[in-house]
């Protein structure tokens, strides 16, 4: 980077439902399209707790007729698994088949 120039990050917030999760990522349901190579950070609720894991998106498909995009993502491992990782919580209730999932927020 040269004198004088600036580094930005444009965030923005979506809302977004979770449709199914695994160990390496997870496929997300929202109403607005994401464009495959977009970074972000994914904050999950789970029970009482907030989980977060940074993000890339590797696809985004319109669903026919629903007015939604199903939207794959892939963790990108840029920290070790811990206590409020998704991966983390997800290693210790033995995998996505046993979290209960309220709310998912903010993934971008």
């Amino acid at each position: 980077m040269n004198k004088g120039e600036s580094l930005g990050v444009l965030m923005r917030e979506v809302r977004v439902r979770v449709v199914n999760i695994s160990s390496v990522g997870t496929l997300l349901e929202g109403n607005k399209r994401m464009a495959v190579g977009t970074l972000g950070r994914l904050r999950l609720r789970f029970g009482d707790g907030e989980y977060v894991e940074d993000v890339e998106v590797v696809r985004c498909d319109a669903v026919e007729g629903a007015g939604v995009f199903h939207i794959g993502v892939r963790f990108l491992f840029t920290t070790s698994r811990h206590n409020r990782s998704i991966r983390g919580v997800l290693a210790r209730f033995g995998g996505p088949q046993s979290v209960a999932i309220e709310e998912t927020s903010r993934p971008m």
